[in-house]
Formats: C-alpha cells, structure tokens, sequence
C-alpha cells in the first residue's frame, strides 16, 4: 500500500507557517523519501528546517568553464538568486531580516536540490528539492540576524555551497515575524543504534508473537471455538504493535494480516489468509475445522518473518516512516472500519497501534529532543488518544465496537487521531538520513 498524502499549499499558506518549519510539512502533505537526482520529477518546496542534509564543503574550488546553459524564461526578475552546477546563489548580495519568499532559479542544466543553510554548523533553514533546470520556486522563510548561505546540489555534480551572506537587524510591520529555526542534519552514523534497537524490538515482539498465534491455532485444532475468539485478540494486538503498516513486511505481512478488499472472491478468496482471514471466521459462525488449515498457514508465515527478520537489511529512513505510518495506517483502515471483519475490536487494535508508535518515538527521542520542539505535543497526543480508545475497553476484555460508539465519542477519537498523526508526519523527515556532509 502506498501512503496518500493531502495536495501541496500555497506558497501563502507556507510563508504563514514558516515560523514553525515542523507544522509545516505536516500539513503540506510532502513526500518524505528524498526524490532521486537525475529524474524528471517535479520540483518540492520544503519552507522548514525540519528537511536536513549535510553537504560537503567546497572551497577554493578550481575555476570550470561551464557548459552551455538553457535559455531562461523570459521576464526573470531581478531579485531572483541563482543557481547552477559552479555557483549557488552569488549574487546573493543584499539579504534581509524578515518574512520573505527567497526566489531560486536554476539557471543550470541539472536538477538541483538547493538548501538555505548556517554555513558554519550546518543547520539547514529551508530546502527545494529537484528544481529542475530553467525553472523557479520560492523558499518561505523568516530571517534573523546570522549568518547564511545557499547550498546546492546538482544531480550528477558535488555539492557547492554559495557564498555566505550576513543578515543584521530585525524586521518590523509586515515583515516581522518569528525566525525561522535551524535544526541540524541527521547523518546515518546517528542512525545506527536506533536501527538497532528497531531491529531488536521487532524480534522481540515477534518471539512473544509465536507462542499467542500457537495458542489460537490450538484452540482451533480442539474445535474450542470460545477459546479461539478469546485468544485472538491478544494475538492480533500483539502483531500490531510491530508496526506492519504500508507494507513494512512485504509478501509476510499480506499473508499475516491482508484484507479481503482487493481479492477477487473478497472473503471467499483463497489468498485471503492470516489474522483477518481467522477473525472472519469466528466470528461469522464458520467451524473450527474451517479455520485449522488459514491458523497453520498464519503459524507458518509468522515463523518465517520471525527467521527472516533478523538478516533483514533496515533501511534507515524505515524509523521515522514507520512512527508515522502506524497511525496513518490505522486512520485509512482501522478508523473507516475497513480492517473489522467482526470481532469488532478496531479500538484494541488502535491501542496496540500507539503501543507501536510509542516504542518508536522512544527510540527515536534522543534524536527528535534536540530538533523537534513539538515532541511534547506529540507524547500528549498519543496519550490522549489511548485514553479515548482504552475507555471502550471492559472488564471482560471486550471492547466496544466502532459502530457502537455515539457521534460525540466518535468525533473525539476521530479528531484525536487525526491531531496525532499530523504532528508525526514530520519525523520521518526530520530524521530523513542525508548522505553528503558539510
């Protein structure tokens, strides 16, 4: 499944937003996987720090003699900073304090990303990505009194970093407004532990995985159908707590928690298997003998992801997706009903969901600390969201299902879900691993 993200702002929406970098990519919708170099793809404005890169410097660089460049659209105005493979922003000359909208042209013939950083610690403050040549966009920032500099980097060229440029004074009227912050570049060496202990959080979840899915397929082997509908739901939550969302497990996670959505024949597809395959049964009166081969082949594919786990190369980028995808996830299926296929325990499912996302968020906190000044929003969100969703749970172990909830608690959860997700849409780019350094 592919993430579907809202349609990008307004450079007005973004410039009013500029003060909070972080907010800003959580409403713009904006894809959080780096768009590769040399691809015609189309041009991304990131008006926020969040978005870091580190480049490698290049000074004293020897003279070149440039290619020929594509002739520019006529009527390029005059303020307009310019890019290309040699230079970034030369004629960078007068900067200013404020609210602005920093026009980049690049006057090149490759694609370029181009960063608005502190030349001296590499914070970045905005970003462009793939600014394809002969084109412009405009980077929404506010400016303070400091030092600056455009970094550019051209698709198939080393990265160049312009000349730095200093910002004295401070804006007033419509030009004030809060700085715009800067926040350091996350290399994939601050990665290495996180992914780590990802890796050792999934293999751990997935050993206390096996023994509940034996469980219930020993249920069904003695025709205990109570038992099986019982012993289900802690095996399901247990599952959700890995953070399977957007197809985290590939072929392993269809086959252990698909939908009957797409299948041809729906719930009477044969590829419909796994947890739902189960909960469709038991809960639409099917025997014990119907379900005993879909509980093997559930133990099967949950054994062979629990082997092959450990041996699985973790891209980085993962951790800061799967925090995000958890829940975004669980709004696309769980919160529509799509996932329910009768037990009715959408709101269990919800809460081992934030379990999830909160284990991530504790491996990644000590990089989020310093650069994500809404984390504090975020812990309360997630906590007010569970406390939404554990209140449908009973003393019994049922949970109240999401059709059984009034309009007023079903707003609530809707809304608190929703709040939550939006300020974890930037973690994934804020701990987005870049791979040049300054």
């Amino acid at each position: 499944m592919n993430s579907a993200f809202c349609p990008f702002r307004t450079t007005k929406d973004a410039l009013s937003s500029a003060a909070n970098p972080f907010r800003t990519l959580a409403t713009m919708g904006l894809p959080l996987s780096k768009i590769s170099p040399g691809l015609a793809s189309p041009k991304v404005v990131l008006p926020l720090a969040a978005a870091v890169v580190a480049f490698a410097a290049v000074a004293g660089t020897a003279a070149h003699h440039s290619p020929a460049k594509p002739k520019y659209a006529a009527g390029l105005p005059s303020d307009a900073l310019t890019v290309d493979v040699y230079d970034c922003g030369a004629n960078w000359t007068s900067p200013k304090p404020g609210k602005q909208n920093l026009l980049i042209a690049n006057t090149g013939i490759e694609t370029t990303e181009v960063y608005l950083v502190d030349p001296g610690s590499g914070a970045i403050y905005g970003e462009l990505v793939g600014l394809a040549p002969g084109t412009s966009d405009q980077m929404p920032v506010v400016l303070g009194a400091g030092t600056y500099a455009l970094r550019c980097w051209p698709a198939d060229a080393d990265p160049v970093t312009g000349p730095p440029v200093r910002v004295t004074g401070s804006a007033s009227g419509t030009m004030a407004g809060t700085v715009t912050p800067g926040v350091l570049p996350v290399t994939r060496e601050d990665l290495t532990a996180p992914v780590k202990q990802y890796q050792a959080y999934v293999e751990g979840g997935l050993a206390t995985l096996k023994p509940l899915v034996q469980k219930l397929q020993n249920d069904l082997a003695a025709g205990n159908l109570d038992a099986a509908r019982a012993d289900w739901t802690p095996a399901h939550q247990q599952y959700e707590r890995l953070g399977g969302a957007y197809d985290a497990f590939g072929d392993l996670g269809d086959a252990i928690d698909g939908l009957p959505t797409d299948l041809p024949a729906g719930v009477n597809d044969p590829a419909f298997t796994g947890f739902h395959r189960i909960e469709y049964g038991l809960w639409h009166n099917q025997t014990a003998t119907q379900l005993t081969t879909p509980a093997a082949d559930l133990a099967t594919a949950v054994d062979k992801l629990a082997t092959e786990f450990p041996s699985a190369q973790i891209d980085p980028l993962a951790l800061g997706l799967r925090t995000h995808e958890i829940l975004e996830d669980a709004v696309r299926f769980e919160l529509s009903d799509q996932s329910n296929q009768g037990s009715g325990t959408t709101l269990a499912t919800i809460d081992a969901n934030i379990d999830g996302t909160q284990s991530l968020l504790s491996i990644l906190r000590p990089i989020l600390t310093p650069r994500d000044p809404d984390l504090p929003r975020i812990d309360a969100a997630l906590t007010h969201l569970r406390t939404l969703a554990e209140a449908q749970h009973h003393p019994d172990g049922s949970w109240t299902p999401l059709t059984h909830l009034t309009t007023t608690q079903r707003e609530a959860l809707n809304s608190a879900a929703g709040g939550a997700v939006e300020l974890l849409a930037p973690v994934a780019t804020i701990c987005e691993p870049r791979l040049a350094k300054s």
